[in-house]
């Protein structure tokens, strides 16, 4: 039984690493980004939750995006996602172009949205 058991272990071991999925500074990026705007719309958080985890997603966010503009693969890479995250960067690199436009991260994704505040106002909620 034992001997069993450890030879599982073993062959579960080896098999691991093969099985392990790669994700580039690309897919990372746009993870965290999709994670941050969900919690911008939440409507069950407070202003308060919303403040406090912006405010932790914004720094992670900034980190993955230097991330991805220092990453040297992605120079010479041709992939659809890589070449539409270059081409929307005001959407892609949400935390470094809203600070260079000056704005709060949900305001500047908003008015690139094309979003008003009288558009959300008129906006009705159903479900």
């Amino acid at each position: 039984m034992k001997l069993y058991l450890s030879l599982l272990i073993a062959m579960a071991g080896a098999i691991g690493p093969i099985a392990t999925a790669h994700a580039g500074s690309i897919e990372n990026m746009e993870r965290e980004r999709a994670v941050a705007i969900e919690q911008m719309l939440d409507p069950a958080m407070s202003a308060q939750q919303r403040w406090e985890r912006m405010n932790f997603t914004k720094r992670r966010m900034a980190d993955l995006e230097r991330i991805t503009l220092n990453d040297k693969s992605l120079q010479s890479s041709r992939k659809p996602s890589v070449l539409r995250a270059f081409k929307d960067y005001e959407l892609s690199f949400l935390v470094h172009a809203a600070t260079e436009s000056q704005k709060p991260v949900m305001v500047h994704w908003l008015e690139t949205m094309g979003l008003t505040t009288s558009d959300l106002m008129n906006a009705r909620v159903s479900r």
